[in-house]
């Protein structure tokens, strides 16, 4: 009995081990920074649905009878025929025909596939890594956590979509949208911050007294992934509105810098939600605040002479936070929606790239 319990020890002691060195670790890493770049892509495909006011298209949530499409032309047919249940076919498309509606279900389609891609790259290699003990006792809690949350985004996104199906309207609600976008950003943040955590232990990272001395640019950090956050949190309400189709000069707004109707929606809370001038031009406001902290953080990062890992973080941040600039103001003026789902997807990068800069200076806990 007392051998079995050693044996059982040594087995387990080996498991640990094998998930504590350094090339195990960098696997597993490796995974969850695909499956962040996995979630990235998603906001591509979900912010073209969005924006081709596609996301109507399917009537129904079924996780495992809708991977496959209609394939024969009665089953398009009684696919179309749901589609002019709904007020948006009612008010905005009822000159479409088949062809038409086939233009605008497929790429929800392909949005909710990759959710169930998403799905099983995460579920799979996650239950294998957990059977073969390549899992630190540590993640393997919040890992599951993690997968369940995509359930329950896949969830939202249906809920969202349900919002659209009301009477009188033709898109979704837009707050449920922004909570959509918002859910789906701090899942592919905690992706891939696991993976920073998981690639680089405590005992790797910089000492407390070493960490004392940046503590301005970390603060910065800090200040960079808040104010990213709430220009990501605005742009939601830009992007549900379809915004960026008006107004299409820069820096100025109708020629002035306030825009003329900025306060036309009653009560005035309204406007920051719903009206087309005012979240455009919050969008602006709240882009450009965050591009001076983000420049700031940059300045005093390089002046601080940090470790090469994180000068490269805050260098890679300042880099991402011009191409997201120009993206922004080039979205508007040329009212280009590809440009705009670029924009989108590098608003991802650019908050993954202040967390990364944060965390290579945070400090190492002590035991």
């Amino acid at each position: 009995m007392a051998s079995q319990s050693i044996a059982g020890l040594s087995i387990g002691d080996r498991r640990a081990e094998r998930a504590s060195s350094a090339n195990n670790r960098r696997i597993v890493a490796t995974w969850l920074f695909i499956s962040f770049a996995l979630i990235v892509e998603m906001f591509g495909i979900g912010a073209y649905v969005q924006n081709d006011n596609a996301g109507l298209s399917i009537m129904a949530w079924q996780p495992v009878s809708g991977i496959i499409p209609p394939l024969t032309h009665a089953a398009w047919e009684r696919m179309f025929s749901l589609y002019k249940t709904i007020p948006q076919y009612k008010l905005l498309n009822s000159h479409m025909n088949l062809e038409g509606f086939k233009a605008i279900f497929w790429p929800e389609w392909i949005h909710r596939m990759w959710g169930r891609l998403l799905g099983f790259d995460f579920g799979v290699p996650l239950l294998w890594f957990w059977w073969t003990g390549r899992l630190e006792g540590r993640l393997r809690p919040w890992l599951a956590t993690l997968f369940m949350l995509g359930g329950v985004q896949g969830l939202i996104g249906w809920w969202m979509v349900a919002s659209g199906f009301q009477p009188g309207l033709t898109e979704v609600s837009v707050w449920r949208l922004s909570i959509h976008y918002c859910f789906a950003t701090m899942l592919a943040i905690a992706v891939f911050t696991t993976g920073l955590v998981v690639l680089k232990p405590n005992e790797d990272r910089l000492a407390p007294e070493i960490a004392s001395r940046f503590k301005l640019a970390r603060g910065f950090a800090v200040a960079s992934i808040v104010v990213i956050c709430l220009a990501i949190f605005a742009g939601t309400f830009l992007s549900g509105t379809h915004a960026y189709t008006i107004d299409n000069t820069f820096p100025l707004m109708q020629g002035q810098w306030i825009p003329p109707h900025y306060g036309a929606l009653h009560p005035f809370w309204r406007n920051f939600f719903e009206s087309k001038p005012a979240t455009q031009f919050d969008h602006r406001v709240i882009g450009t605040i965050a591009a001076l902290v983000v420049l700031a953080a940059v300045v005093v990062a390089i002046r601080a002479e940090l470790p090469g890992r994180a000068r490269d973080a805050f260098l890679v941040m300042g880099g991402l936070l011009i191409v997201q600039y120009i993206l922004g103001v080039t979205t508007l003026v040329s009212k280009s929606l590809d440009i705009g789902i670029v924009h989108q997807l590098n608003a991802v990068l650019l908050l993954a790239a202040a967390v990364w800069a944060y965390f290579e200076l945070r400090g190492r806990r002590e035991a």
